[in-house]
């Protein structure tokens, strides 16, 4: 097997935060971002963050420099996960394809987003030995999370399936879900299938059951 390997560059947060004791907005969103590598493929999943802090963050997380990546992938089409993609010029720029036929429907013309949708391919199932796409919709149509084997443990970059720590722990699969009972089926799996998890708006966490779906 390739060697494989997922680091996080940027923890990200959310806009309020329910656990916190946040009853509206206090700061602006941003998603985790991570970088997976397997033999030559060199992935940034869910660029959210802005593109001077993402340069920072993989030159010392990883020493690398932004033409070193190969590919982004998106988990769903959320500016919070990806206002820092054109850092990565070099890069083919991904997302799962119903999510794509979903944000042309919804974007606005002349949005910032619309650009990038322009831009962004159907990604492949396997982007490379160890990394394949891991579907889990119910937050949008066509959210899609990324399972990651090394030679130890499987990790599932999770996007908002899993938006924080606590939300993992608790069962809260938060507000604002496309599909509600879809979102719990995902949810699920992700609990059944993952050893390490990267929720959309915290560091990694060790998966272990939660108490049930609020």
């Amino acid at each position: 097997m390739a060697d494989v390997r997922a680091d996080v560059l940027a923890i990200g947060n959310l806009a309020k935060n329910a656990y916190w004791d946040e009853k509206t907005p206090v700061r602006r969103e941003y998603a985790t971002a991570t970088l997976v590598r397997s033999g030559d493929v060199v992935l940034v999943v869910d660029p959210g963050w802005p593109a001077e802090v993402l340069r920072s963050a993989l030159y010392y997380r990883t020493g690398l420099e932004p033409e070193a990546v190969t590919c982004v992938f998106l988990t769903h089409f959320d500016p919070a996960h990806f206002a820092g993609i054109g850092l990565f010029q070099g890069a083919a720029w991904t997302m799962y394809e119903e999510e794509i036929r979903w944000a042309e429907s919804e974007a606005p013309a002349g949005d910032a987003g619309a650009e990038v949708l322009k831009r962004l391919s159907a990604a492949p199932e396997k982007f490379a030995t160890g990394v394949d796409l891991f579907p889990t919709f119910g937050h949008t149509p066509g959210h899609t999370s990324l399972l990651v084997y090394t030679a130890i443990e499987s990790l599932i970059v999770a996007g908002d399936v899993v938006l924080t720590r606590d939300h993992l722990e608790y069962g809260d699969l938060g507000e604002g879900q496309w599909d509600l009972e879809k979102a719990k089926e995902s949810f699920q799996d992700v609990l059944e299938i993952a050893d390490l998890i990267v929720p959309g708006h915290d560091n990694v966490s060790v998966c272990r059951a939660a108490g049930g779906l609020l």
